[in-house]
């Protein structure tokens, strides 16, 4: 059985499904005939990390009756199913051929599947409908239950080999994530502010060294001008004094 894998389109979650799998002996489910009851049948698994329920792959093929089938994500509790979280009805999903017949469902809700918490796929065919759950032909055993309603489950032994399924999810992010993304965030403003900063400061460094310089150039200036004056005044002097 397969936990936490991940494949190109999506992250596994769990499965004992693999690509070209033939499938085997199922087990009833739905109105059975020949005992005359309606069964129920789950699968349980525990994802290994936080993820949002995406859809879930079932080898059910229609034994009997109108193509109806009914599933469920539920919750646990002592070890069985429990609470609905999504449910999904499917008319005309399934084929005749219990090898090959693989229904994909994919979910509306999406709901929030936290990491060490057991949660159970479960089906049964509509109110007349006799359908066949096949087992997985790779031997994997684990948590399954049966019972006439969804609120009447007892655990079958985890001996069992159990059916085959596969459920697809997609990561959520742990809160330590966010929490570090908005760190390197924050570290990268404060870096931008700080070269900003100094950018400005050299650049008022230069202004200042340059007004420096302009002073004592223009200090020169007003100099030369006064000094051009006495000349002209001491020229105008001396004309005076010769006439």
């Amino acid at each position: 059985m397969l936990l936490g894998a991940s494949t190109a389109h999506a992250d596994i979650i769990s499965s004992d499904i693999q690509p070209g799998d033939l499938f085997g002996p199922g087990i009833a489910i739905g109105l059975v005939p020949f005992v005359g009851v309606f069964n129920y049948v789950g699968i349980g698994f525990t994802p290994s990390q936080n993820y949002t329920f995406d859809s879930t792959d079932l080898a059910i093929s229609l034994s009997s009756g109108p193509n109806v089938l009914n599933v469920y994500l539920m919750g646990s509790s002592g070890g069985l199913p429990s609470g609905v979280l999504e449910s999904f009805d499917l008319n005309g999903a399934l084929s005749d051929s219990p090898s090959t017949s693989l229904v994909t469902i994919d979910s509306v809700a999406h709901p929030l599947l936290d990491a060490g918490v057991q949660y159970w796929i479960v089906a049964a065919g509509g109110p007349q409908t006799y359908a066949s759950w096949q087992q997985n032909i790779h031997n994997d055993m684990g948590p399954n239950a049966s019972g006439s309603s969804l609120t009447s489950f007892v655990r079958d032994s985890d001996a069992n080999v159990i059916e085959a399924y596969q459920v697809d999810g997609t990561v959520v992010p742990e809160p330590q994530s966010y929490l570090l993304t908005a760190a390197i965030a924050l570290i990268l403003v404060w870096r931008a502010r700080i070269t900003s900063s100094a950018r400005q400061d050299r650049r008022s460094l230069d202004c200042e060294d340059a007004g420096e310089q302009a002073v004592p150039a223009a200090e020169a200036r007003r100099r030369l001008e006064a000094q051009e004056k006495i000349r002209v005044r001491d020229m105008d002097f001396a004309e005076i004094t010769d006439e």
